[in-house]
């Protein structure tokens, strides 16, 4: 029986600009930075002679990881497609839910952050999500984060 989320993972080209930008730019803290080469974990993942750079960052009120992996080997790992679209298959973004969608729009675009739209509300009448407020950006690798109000 599932008993709750543990982490994600995302597959990152740089792990300091990784670093700089859920540390520094979000504030999400580092739980754990580790190096791992290891014949099993070669075998879980599929691939022989893995060796990654982990960082794991702790997400705020809430048990969960966000794990980012960076190969050193192998190193052949493709970037996410630039035509990549929100209603592509597969995991898509990542939310985090904030109090004030245009305060953090300001606070994130103070840092540097560009936003893929301004914040959306969802329609009142809709009979679940009337009211919601959100936006998209990108991390590092072109990862979409959500932003989300309600």
């Amino acid at each position: 029986m599932l008993k709750a989320l543990h982490h994600v993972n995302l597959i990152v080209s740089d792990m300091e600009k990784t670093k700089a930008f859920y540390n520094g730019i979000l504030g999400l803290p580092i739980a754990l930075e580790t190096v791992i080469e290891d014949a099993e974990f070669s075998r879980g993942v599929g691939l022989p002679n893995t060796k990654v750079i982990a960082t794991f960052f702790q997400l705020p009120n809430n048990p969960g990881l966000i794990e980012t992996f960076q190969y050193v080997r192998p190193a052949d790992g493709k970037p996410l497609p630039t035509d990549k679209k929100a209603n592509d298959a597969g995991w898509t973004h990542i939310c985090f839910q904030v109090d004030d969608v245009d305060q953090e729009v300001k606070a994130l675009e103070g840092k540097g952050i560009s936003f893929l739209s301004t914040p959306v509300t969802i329609a009142k009448t809709h009979p679940q999500f009337a009211g919601v407020r959100f936006c998209y950006f990108l991390g590092p690798d072109r990862e979409v984060i959500e932003i989300l109000q309600g």
